[in-house]
C-alpha cells in the first residue's frame, strides 16, 4: 500500500474512531442513571465539571504530546485509558468513585481531543486536499453524532432490559473497536512553514495563539465559549426533560432525535459559506445560543424542547466550521496544542459554569438557571464577535 493510499485509509480509521467512540450507549440514560446511585443535580455537574478540569488540566500537554511524539501514539493511549475510566464507572457505587472515573476518562479524552482533528488536517495537507478539511470535519462530526443517535435507541432499550449499569459494559466493546482503528493509522509528516517557522514549546505556542495572532485569539476564545454553551445544554437537556415528566423511553427516542439533528447539520455545515459570510455565520451561532437559552428560560412544557433542538443545531453548524476558522489561522507543528487550547477554554467554562447552574437548578428553578446560561455565554460571544469584527467581514 503506498503512502497515498496509507493517508486515505487514516481518513476512513478516524471516521470509525470517531463513531466507535460515539457510540455511547448509556448517554440517554446518564443523568438518570447518576440519580438512581443517589446524585442530585449540583453533585452531577460537580462530576462533570471534576471530567472538564481533567480534560483541562491535561489539554496543553497532550497536545504537546501530540505534536512532538506522534498523533498514533496519542491517540492510542488516550483510548486505553478512556477505556480504564469506564471501568471504573462500570464498578462505581457513589459521589466519589464517580470522580475518579471521570478524571480518568477526562485524561483520555485530553489525549484525543485535537489529535484527532490535526491528524485529519495533517493527512490532507500531504494530500494537498486541505481545501476539504471543513467538510471532513464536518461529516467526521456528523457520522459521530449519527452514531450518538443510533446507540441512543439500544441504549434506552439496554437499560430497560438489563439496567442503566449495563450500558457501560456494552460501550466499552465499542470503545475497543475505537482503539483497533487507532492502532491502525499512520504518522502524517508535519508540515512545516517554509517562510515563517515558528517556535513550538508550550509558551511559544500561548503567545503565538494570544499575543501574536489576534484573529486567532478571538476565534478560540469564541470557539471555546460556543463548545461549552453546547456542552452546558447535553447535560441539560435531560434534566429539562425529567422535569416536564418525559418517560425513560421517551428520553431515549428523544435524545436520537437531538443527534440527529446535529448530525444533519454537521454534515451541511461547509454549504453555509454559499449562502453567508463567515462573519455572518459566526453572529447566527452566538444569537442562535443566545436565543435557545432564553427561550428555554421562559418554558415549563413541551414547547420547551423546540430550543433544545435549536441549540443542537447551533451546535452541529458551529462545532466543524469554528474547528476549520482555528486550523486557516495555525501553523501545522503547533495545530493540535492551539485545538487543544479551544478544547481547554470549553472544559474551563463548563467545569467553572455547570456546578453553579447545578445549584441554581436545585436552590431556585432550572428556568433561572437557563436565564443565567444565556446572560453569561452572551456576553462572552457578544464581546468575541465585537473584536473578530473587523477581520472578518472584510475576508
Amino acid at each position: 500500500m503506498t503512502y497515498e493510499h496509507q493517508l486515505e485509509r487514516n481518513v476512513h480509521l478516524l471516521f470509525g474512531l470517531k463513531a466507535a467512540k460515539w457510540f455511547m450507549l448509556f448517554m440517554p440514560v446518564v443523568v438518570l442513571f447518576f440519580m438512581e446511585n443517589g446524585l442530585d443535580v449540583k453533585q452531577i455537574m460537580l462530576a462533570q465539571a471534576a471530567y472538564s478540569l481533567s480534560v483541562a488540566l491535561f489539554e496543553l500537554p497532550s497536545g504537546y504530546f501530540s505534536d512532538k511524539l506522534g498523533r498514533r501514539l496519542t491517540l492510542i493511549l488516550g483510548m486505553l485509558i478512556t477505556m480504564a475510566g469506564y471501568v471504573v464507572m462500570g464498578l462505581a457505587d457513589g459521589f466519589w468513585w464517580f470522580v475518579v472515573a471521570e478524571i480518568t476518562m477526562g485524561l483520555g479524552g485530553s489525549f484525543i481531543s485535537g489529535t484527532d482533528s490535526a491528524l485529519l488536517y495533517d493527512s490532507l495537507i500531504q494530500l494537498k486536499r486541505q481545501d476539504h478539511y471543513l467538510k471532513l470535519e464536518g461529516r467526521m462530526y456528523s457520522v459521530a453524532t449519527f452514531s450518538e443517535a443510533v446507540a441512543a435507541i439500544f441504549g434506552g432499550w439496554i437499560a430497560a432490559q438489563f439496567g442503566m449499569r449495563a450500558t457501560i459494559w456494552a460501550f466499552l466493546c465499542c470503545l475497543f473497536i475505537g482503539l483497533i482503528c487507532a492502532w491502525l493509522v499512520i504518522e502524517p509528516k508535519v508540515v512545516k512553514e517554509a517562510e515563517n517557522t515558528h517556535s513550538t514549546s508550550p509558551r511559544d505556542i500561548l503567545r503565538y495563539t494570544f499575543i501574536e495572532n489576534k484573529y486567532l485569539r478571538w476565534f478560540v476564545i469564541l470557539s471555546g465559549s460556543i463548545g461549552a454553551a453546547t456542552l452546558t445544554m447535553a447535560w441539560f437537556a435531560q434534566v429539562y426533560m425529567k422535569y416536564i415528566g418525559l418517560s425513560l423511553e421517551t428520553i431515549g427516542w428523544l435524545w436520537s432525535a437531538l443527534n440527529l439533528t446535529v448530525a444533519v447539520f454537521a454534515f451541511l455545515a461547509h454549504y453555509v459559506y454559499r449562502f453567508l459570510s463567515k462573519f455572518q455565520v459566526v453572529v447566527l451561532i452566538v444569537l442562535g445560543i443566545i436565543g435557545g437559552y432564553v427561550g428555554l428560560g421562559m418554558s415549563h412544557g413541551l414547547g420547551g424542547l423546540v430550543f433544545i433542538f435549536l441549540i443542537y443545531i447551533v451546535r452541529g453548524i458551529a462545532t466543524p466550521v469554528l474547528k476549520d476558522f482555528v486550523n486557516e489561522r495555525t501553523p501545522s507543528e503547533m495545530r493540535a496544542t492551539v485545538l487543544s487550547i479551544r478544547g481547554f477554554i470549553i472544559r474551563v467554562i463548563f467545569s467553572t459554569l455547570a456546578p453553579f447552574l447545578g445549584w441554581i437548578n436545585d436552590t431556585y428553578t432550572l428556568q433561572q438557571a437557563f436565564l443565567l446560561a444565556a446572560v453569561i455565554f452572551g456576553i462572552l460571544g457578544l464581546v468575541s464577535l465585537f473584536m473578530l469584527k473587523w477581520g472578518i467581514k472584510n475576508e
